[in-house]
């Protein structure tokens, strides 16, 4: 692992102008921000892009690197739009763009070479091959998944010198970014587009084997603690990792301007500043501006016993107490609280609820009476009676108070806002710059700035150089003089003096001097990258499959759970099956059960890979299976270099490499991709529009499943039905029970593990397009797949039938449409595939 040689980038988020302020007052060395559209946080303010040459010199001049999220998939109608955003991010200086979409990054590359591209987590980079993968699309440091921990880190460091980003502090995804479809399946709101309705954070019940199991007061159970990693800045440091990143364009600036300052004083103390490192109480007033329990994720290890405590879904901020007592006394109804932390007239605090948060109370401290006196606040270890006023949900409520023993939480210290600000305003952090002054007698001075950004500037005084006739000038007068930067980005650091002894300058030429210095380095921070002429137009049409779609037969493919399915699909006519189940042993011998009766068989890996598991992929490649389905960035990479040794196994794109455009098409099926399955984030009419082209002969369509909602690293089996806090301490329930989150609505979501052990939630109702097969059988597709979840062999056969009816005959689309809709009893839906206006 190459040793680190500096010290690594603190990455500050900035929803608008206010936080990013924030961020460049508690020193962060760079900042991540959206322009409005083509980014994953919709719902942030955002950067106009007509003003971003004024944000990104602002940025510049305070020494603070400006990186811009690109970070959504596009459509082939918006790559206009992607185009003029590539070209205003050169034009402006841009440091880097951020991008998810293989197509954007080829896009980003051919407009501007020099404008730095960095790969997003939602391309879900899990090991070394997608890292390199992704710099062969031109991509300079990757954002690696969430997931991973400081080992398998320390392993992809290892084996590529790509420069890599970790999130280290803020909301966690409970699903892999760029795999979550919950969005889009539930409300038509792509997480890949940048608007995610946050499902995850809703509460659910649990089933298994068909009936209700309780879960005490857990009803979250998809909703993950928030990430602090501050303690572990060392070991980032030790990997050599290039930037820590914080999480949060959508939070406030005492929240950006606290945790940037939380986690540079981490790193000062880390690369050997005896004086620097983060106090406790900094610790606790970045979590107090936003926390829903705090940990540090996956960088120590999976332990699904703690990510998810299930019992909150948002912001509840700090533990302040427990309750003894709900008490009436002089017509008012008090809380007894034990204080484990200081408490204060006006903080907001939170009496912790039963199940779903049910009776949960809240609101502001309006009295505080400790030992029989009314107090402004009082200290921990202190109990206290606290009433939150006329108007609270308690007084109302009478009788329905929370029960002893509740967790009570400070939501909101009215003053920490205010305070984090005016520390931020009154000590902000400063660039270091390093003076030289120097000149000959008779001959003007010249004053030379060099920043520890990289920033350089030179300007000639407008006096000589004198000698002196009575006092000389010293060095710590032209510190004094020239150090005097007042409002003014820079602090003075080291002053070389070149002037000859006995000399002195004017002191209002050196005051000028240095005005002009400042001056010049702020000039000097606007940079551009040269862009070309290339256009979208140009590579949407030299976008073209690399050769005719004749590797990969026609039909209709089943992808299966069991033995039992595939024997079904089988003998209801399919063309062939792909094999996904959670056994590797159960998989060889059902390919060898099935091969044995002529069957075409395909296998599907786990879609996420991390470093240690390649033994799987050699797996299936012993098996020699008829074609295996792509599923990951780093099994693509790997595919070319499978082509070049010869392998002539059918290889199939799947839907989680997120293909939208043609672009993007080209690119993956150019490294030896025999067919690609479309991006579920496609409705039906765009759909339609992707493959009306020269791509339509590659496409596989997946016209049946029940949609994949969540991909998780955490294991909700493991976490509900055991102790266990991995795979080898679980005592695997997962081969024992059937496990269901039911809903709100009252939808049950299958929940199923996979061979390395992953989650993934099932929605409850297929989704179905085959009233699209028509229009994309015109179009050329020849290859469409049914994916089942837990049918059984009735089901299977019943499916096969009809969609191969449609598949063989397109004019009777509608008749099977009407059939699954009623008659089967299937329930489809259009799912992601209805157009929402």
């Amino acid at each position: 692992m190459p040793a680190p040689t500096k010290r690594p980038e603190i990455l500050a988020p900035a929803g608008d102008r206010e936080a990013m302020d924030a961020a460049v007052l508690a020193g962060a060395d760079a900042v991540y921000f959206g322009l409005q559209g083509f980014n994953a946080r919709a719902r942030a303010t955002n950067f106009d892009a007509g003003a971003l040459g004024e944000t990104m010199r602002y940025l510049h001049e305070h020494g603070v690197r400006g990186y811009v999220t690109l970070n959504t998939l596009v459509f082939d109608s918006e790559l206009a739009g992607v185009e003029a955003a590539v070209r205003a991010c050169a034009e402006a200086g841009v440091d880097a763009v951020i991008v998810q979409d293989l197509g954007v990054a080829k896009l980003a590359r051919a407009i501007a070479p020099n404008l730095p591209i960095h790969a997003s987590t939602q391309m879900t980079c899990t090991d070394a091959s997608s890292v390199e993968l992704a710099r062969e699309l031109g991509a300079s440091r990757v954002i690696l998944a969430r997931e991973m921990s400081l080992d398998d880190i320390a392993k992809v460091r290892a084996e590529t010198d790509v420069e890599v980003e970790v999130f280290v502090h803020g909301a966690l995804c409970i699903s892999y970014s760029g795999q979550c479809l919950t969005s889009e399946a539930i409300g038509g709101r792509s997480a890949n587009r940048g608007a995610c309705a946050q499902a995850c954070r809703l509460p659910y019940s649990l089933v298994v084997d068909g009936k209700d199991v309780e879960t005490a007061d857990r009803a979250y159970l998809l909703s993950p603690e928030d990430l602090e990693s501050s303690s572990l800045v060392p070991e980032f440091v030790r990997l050599g990792i290039a930037s820590l990143k914080i999480e949060g364009r959508l939070k406030g600036p005492d929240y950006v301007g606290s945790t940037t300052r939380l986690y540079r004083k981490a790193v000062d103390g880390a690369m050997g500043d005896t004086k620097a490192g983060p106090t406790e109480a900094e610790r606790s007033d970045a979590l107090q501006t936003f926390t829903r329990g705090s940990g540090t994720g996956f960088f120590q290890g999976v332990d699904h016993q703690r990510l998810v405590e299930g019992r909150a879904c948002d912001h509840r901020g700090l533990p302040v107490g427990t309750l003894l007592a709900v008490e009436r006394k002089i017509g008012k109804t008090w809380l007894s609280l034990k204080l484990e932390h200081d408490l204060a007239r006006g903080d907001g605090i939170l009496v912790e609820g039963g199940l779903a948060s049910a009776g949960e109370i809240g609101g502001r401290v309006w009295s505080i009476t400790a030992a029989g006196k009314d107090v402004p606040s009082a200290h921990a270890g202190t109990t206290v009676l606290v009433w939150l006023g006329p108007e609270s949900a308690l007084e109302k409520r009478g009788h329905d108070a929370p029960p002893a023993g509740r967790r009570v939480f400070k939501t909101n210290d009215p003053g920490l806002e205010k305070r984090i600000l005016a520390e931020l305003t009154a000590h902000p952090h400063k660039v270091r710059l390093d003076l030289r002054i120097a000149g000959h007698v008779g001959e003007p001075f010249v004053l030379e700035g060099k920043t520890g950004s990289g920033g350089f500037a030179r300007v000639t005084g407008d006096a000589n150089v004198e000698l002196a006739r009575s006092t000389p000038l010293d060095a710590a007068t032209l510190r004094d003089k020239l150090g005097r930067l007042g409002d003014t980005a820079f602090e003075l650091g080291a002053l070389e003096v070149a002037l000859p002894e006995g000399t002195i300058v004017p002191i209002s030429s050196l005051n000028r001097a240095r005005r002009a210095l400042t001056s010049a380095l702020g000039e000097h921070a606007v940079v551009h990258h040269e862009t070309t002429s290339a256009s979208y137009t140009d590579m949407v049409e030299a976008s073209a499959p690399p050769k005719t779609a004749d590797a990969a037969p026609g039909g209709l493919f089943v992808l299966c759970r069991t033995l039992e399915q595939a024997m079904a699909a089988a003998e209801a006519g399919a063309s062939g099956v792909y094999l996904d189940f959670l056994e590797l042993t159960g998989t060889g011998e059902a390919l060898r059960a099935l091969r044995a009766r002529g069957v075409f068989v395909g296998v599907a890996p786990p879609r996420i890979r991390k470093p240690g598991e390649e033994k799987i992929d050699k797996y299936i490649t012993s098996l020699e299976p008829d074609a295996v389905l792509v599923r990951g960035l780093g099994a693509l990479r790997e595919l070319s270099k499978a082509r070049q040794a010869g392998s002539k196994v059918v290889a199939i794109g799947d839907f989680s490499l997120n293909v939208t455009n043609r672009i993007s098409a080209a690119e993956i099926l150019g490294r030896g991709l025999d067919a690609f399955t479309p991006s579920f984030d496609l409705d039906a009419a765009q759909l339609v529009t992707l493959l009306s082209s020269p791509f339509g002969p590659w496409a596989e369509v997946v016209v049946h499943h029940p949609m994949a909602l969540f991909h998780m690293e955490h294991c909700a089996i493991a976490a509900l039905l055991s102790d266990g806090k991995d795979y080898k301490t679980c005592g695997r329930p997962c081969d024992h029970h059937k496990v269901s989150l039911r809903d709100r609505a009252g939808m049950e979501h299958p929940v199923e593990a996979d061979v390395g052990c992953r989650n993934t939630v099932f929605h409850a109702k297929p989704q179905s397009a085959v009233q699209l097969v028509p229009a994309l059988a015109k179009a050329g597709v020849g290859r469409f797949r049914i994916e089942l979840v837990r049918e059984n062999a009735t089901d299977v056969k019943r499916l096969v039938t009809a969609y191969k009816r449609a598949v063989t005959e397109p004019t009777r689309a509608g008749e099977v449409w009407r059939e699954l809709r009623m008659e089967g009893g299937y329930g489809v839906v259009k799912g992601s595939l209805r157009v929402v206006s």
